[in-house]
């Protein structure tokens, strides 16, 4: 088959069975996240006499919709490369891309929504039943304080080296992964230190007055081209590549890997 054929339908073949193959994992991890809202009132109440606060109930969804974001790779297709239990998604009658779009939409929505719709939906159940115990949604608390764009681009490249790794890596995939993250950070902020000290023993600091106000976040895609400062002109390519250029690389060399698997 042609490896850039792609239909929708045989894309959301590959995600089904993707749901059939993990059904019990599915429906243990939807308990456990469904039970986590119940726990915390029952505590709460019995120590205390009312349930957790607001803002505990919403820090704890949105540590659990970012661990599951990035984690979800490893949660679906761990197995994927292995070179005896991967053949079977190897023989699948479906091409490379079909293959690489269903397990993108498959990291990206189902563990993130399973914890919101779970812990998030029986967190708003309890809040209506039972008003004098626990107050406020930790669902609006999530998407009203905590999802902006700047932090689902830096979670959207989080899971594509992960996922990346997860591809590259055939034994001992976390703690390689963890690894390779803890390195490649420090490389960067060597890298990085350096670079701001070679500028600075060059005097390129030296005429940036003290009150220069920096927010790359004031402006769009190509809206620093106007902008003398040079520091914001270099923090904003490096926005720039780190939040989209290197996400790009990840997923063509992800694709890449699946591509050239040889078993």
């Amino acid at each position: 088959m042609n490896n850039y054929t792609f239909q929708f339908k045989r894309a959301g073949k590959l995600i089904g069975r993707t749901f059939q193959q993990n059904a019990t994992t599915i429906r243990n991890t939807a308990l456990v996240l469904a039970a986590i809202p119940i726990f915390f009132l029952l505590l709460g109440t019995l120590t205390s006499g009312e349930g957790a606060s607001l803002g505990l109930r919403g820090e704890i969804l949105t540590i659990l919709v970012g661990v599951f974001f990035v984690i979800s790779p490893f949660f679906f297709y761990k197995l994927y490369n292995d070179p005896k239990k991967g053949l079977p998604e190897v023989m699948l009658p479906a091409s490379v891309l079909e293959k690489f779009v269903a397990m993108q939409l498959t990291c990206i929505i189902v563990l993130p929504l399973m914890a919101i719709l779970f812990f998030g939906g029986v967190d708003a159940l309890l809040t209506a039943l039972f008003p004098r115990h626990q107050s406020g949604y930790a669902i609006a608390y999530f998407f009203n304080d905590k999802v902006t764009e700047e932090t689902f681009l830096i979670m959207f490249l989080t899971l594509q080296a992960v996922f990346f790794c997860n591809l590259l890596f055939v034994r001992g995939k976390v703690l390689k992964t963890i690894a390779s993250f803890v390195v490649v950070n420090m490389l960067l902020s060597i890298v990085l230190v350096s670079l701001i000290m070679f500028m600075e023993s060059l005097g390129f600091f030296d005429e940036i007055s003290d009150d220069v106000h920096i927010n790359l976040n004031e402006y769009d895609l190509f809206g620093f081209f106007g902008e003398e400062n040079p520091l914001v002109v270099s923090g904003f390519l490096f926005k720039l590549f780190m939040t989209v250029v290197l996400p790009i690389i990840f997923m063509i060399g992800s694709y890449r890997l699946m591509k050239t698997k040889r078993y």
